[in-house]
């Protein structure tokens, strides 16, 4: 994203306030040490200096600009169908960054930064596991659509300076939408990989109970073994038999 959250700075402020802060330095430095020598005025003139600069930052404001992150360019698979999926959620995703780069509200762009940077670690699954893109149909063609409706009115309200009651109810139900959202777009990416984690889970208690059947970890060593697992196990003995 090319948009960025930062503190409004103001160098009229900071002029008068490092002013203020060498002139101070500059009396106090003079009723505590002596000036009868050019060093003397040199110490002095090189402290208030010193704190000017620094009161004239301060008084300006720190910049604490921060970049929003860039659209992560996602590699091509080969398979032309996947590949179509993940360019279409990204051309959603870039109309939804060019809203929220219209939207002053800090929160809210926040949340839709974080959700681009779920919603492309969800496209990277799909692209590493092609097999899992039936699972993002409804993610693509319902919740992204729906997401950047939301975010547009939001926008068309913002702009056009719309005030009464239904209109700030609309705008804090949108906000309050978008809390929701991205916790399903989390939830999303998460399911991708509850398969994989289920697969890996069932391996570790198959071989933990092969182990144990044959006797190369004792029960002390061996985490407690599901049901599941000792079927498993069992299933793939008969077939080595």
């Amino acid at each position: 994203m090319a948009k960025k959250y930062s503190q409004s700075k103001s160098p009229i402020k900071g002029i008068i306030i490092g002013a203020i802060a060498a002139g101070v330095t500059a009396l106090v430095y003079s009723g505590v040490f002596p000036l009868y020598k050019l060093g003397h005025y040199l110490s002095m003139g090189a402290l208030s200096a010193l704190t000017g600069y620094i009161g004239y930052i301060m008084g300006s404001g720190l910049d604490t600009t921060k970049e929003a992150p860039k659209q992560q360019e996602l590699p091509l698979t080969g398979n032309e169908t996947v590949d179509r999926l993940v360019q279409r959620g990204q051309d959603m995703l870039t109309q939804i960054r060019k809203e929220n780069d219209r939207i002053p509200d800090p929160v809210l762009s926040r949340q839709m930064d974080e959700m681009e940077s779920v919603s492309n670690k969800i496209f990277r699954t799909v692209i590493e596991q092609p097999g899992k893109a039936p699972q993002i149909r409804r993610f693509m063609d319902y919740y992204l659509p729906t997401t950047l409706k939301m975010l547009s009115s939001y926008r068309r309200i913002e702009e056009q300076k719309v005030q009464g009651d239904n209109v700030a109810d609309t705008k804090k139900r949108i906000e309050d939408a978008m809390d929701v959202v991205l916790s399903a777009f989390k939830k999303q990416l998460d399911t991708l990989y509850r398969d994989d984690m289920l697969d890996v889970s069932t391996d570790i208690d198959v071989l933990e109970t092969m182990l144990k059947q044959d006797s190369l970890i004792s029960d002390e060593m061996s985490m407690k073994t599901s049901s599941a697992a000792g079927a498993s196990a069992q299933a793939v003995q008969q077939k080595e038999e």
